[in-house]
């Protein structure tokens, strides 16, 4: 065995040094669990919340999403015949959107009216989710629309109210001067046949009409603003991304669900990596316990310094001896911080024991996502932090204790 080691791991487990020295050396240990359980704890929180709020937009955000990069809208008659070849795509569904006044009774709302292709429903699952009444495609009229949870509450939709016509208006792309209301906007009714809800940005920003009926109000026949795409394996976005964009060319954009939120991806990664640096920062400077219970060991043990000098000991092997017994102390500390961390994470996501308070929220508990990168990233961080505040007073240390 290395001898340095040797002696290391009897001052790690004797008791014989003072109790102080002891005690503190405890300190630092349980310092550096504590910190790492809270590490461990706090990403896996974050990653809860993460795979929460996109799941819910991810709902509602196809795959993948083909747009014109010439205009706002084009034909889709070339792009639809090419995707019926590519086998990894499960269904694929037209979608027009147009900015519209809404009036429901007296009072008047500005959305988004999405009109869809009936494919539409098999893409998003949609049937998941309607809070109330039934979805567009089991009408024979084009006028119907489902409507957000957010439109229906900023117009007073009521559930006994529903069924009363929703007037649409849409600006006339014809007319040559806004100042005539009679000609500067074109003007439909629907009737809401259901409400569907999936977070509040989007259950405030759109209806759910046919695609035929935006068209004709928008006057845009045989035009849509997308083609929404749904992939038999999600895991092939990326390469199929990239294999559409080469066979479609440059008059299209292709994103794939990360771009399509790609502000609320950025948001939610700065908000983690701010977390970590902080609570880093706190471990950076709970290390101090470990500075100062390294020396006070070193000023305990003078005396078997000089003797392991008379037998022979050089002062690396000094050095070594108490940079091995401090990460000794880190990573005995960083193992039990992962087995709290980790053990507490998963008690929270298999009974939810800690609950979000009041019940206002879409969830009752802390949701709770445990990633093995992270896990990763907080043992090699509290490793590194540890080897740096080993190194320096047991090299600065055991050069003047062994000269004395």
């Amino acid at each position: 065995m290395n001898f340095p080691f040797f002696i290391a791991k009897r001052y790690f487990t004797t008791k014989k040094s003072s109790s102080f020295v002891h005690i503190i050396s405890w300190v630092s240990l349980f310092g550096v669990s504590i910190g790492t359980a809270a590490l461990i704890l706090v990403l896996s929180v974050f990653n809860g919340f993460e795979d929460l709020v996109l799941s819910m937009y991810n709902s509602f955000d196809p795959h993948l999403k083909i747009t014109s990069a010439e205009g706002k809208t084009f034909n889709p008659n070339e792009a639809k015949t090419l995707l019926l070849t590519v086998e990894e795509i499960e269904t694929s569904a037209l979608v027009l959107e147009e900015k519209v006044l809404l009036k429901y009774q007296e009072k008047e709302y500005i959305a988004t009216a999405k009109g869809v292709s009936d494919e539409y429903l098999e893409l998003t699952n949609f049937n998941s989710l309607l809070v109330d009444g039934e979805y567009i495609n089991g009408f024979e009229s084009n006028n119907v629309a489902v409507v957000g949870r957010g439109v229906a509450y900023y117009l007073s939709m009521g559930i006994g109210s529903m069924f009363e016509q929703l007037s649409v208006f849409m600006p006339n792309r014809n007319s040559t001067t806004l100042l005539n209301p009679s000609t500067a906007f074109e003007q439909s009714a629907v009737l809401p046949v259901g409400v569907f809800g999936v977070q509040a940005e989007v259950d405030a920003a759109y209806i759910i009409t046919p695609l035929l009926f935006v068209q004709q109000l928008a006057e845009r026949d045989n035009e849509v603003s997308a083609i929404e795409i749904k992939l038999k394996d999600e895991g092939q976005m990326i390469a199929l991304q990239k294999q559409l964009q080469k066979v479609l060319g440059p008059k299209y954009m292709i994103k794939n669900r990360l771009q399509q939120q790609e502000f609320l991806y950025k948001i939610l990664n700065t908000e983690k990596l701010a977390v970590f640096l902080i609570l880093t920062f706190i471990m950076i400077i709970a290390t101090f316990n470990i500075i100062g219970s390294l020396s006070m060991l070193m000023l305990d043990k003078k005396k078997d310094i000089s003797t392991l000098r008379s037998l022979g000991c050089t002062v690396q092997d000094i050095q070594s001896l108490f940079f091995k017994k401090s990460m000794l102390t880190i990573v005995l500390g960083t193992g039990i911080g992962l087995i709290i961390g980790l053990g507490l994470a998963f008690l929270q996501q298999t009974f939810g024991f800690i609950s979000m308070g009041g019940g206002s929220f879409v969830i009752n508990t802390y949701p709770i996502a445990i990633a093995f990168l992270d896990v990763l990233l907080v043992s090699v961080t509290v490793f590194i932090i540890g080897v740096l505040a080993s190194w320096y007073p047991a090299k600065l240390l055991g050069r003047k204790l062994f000269k004395k």
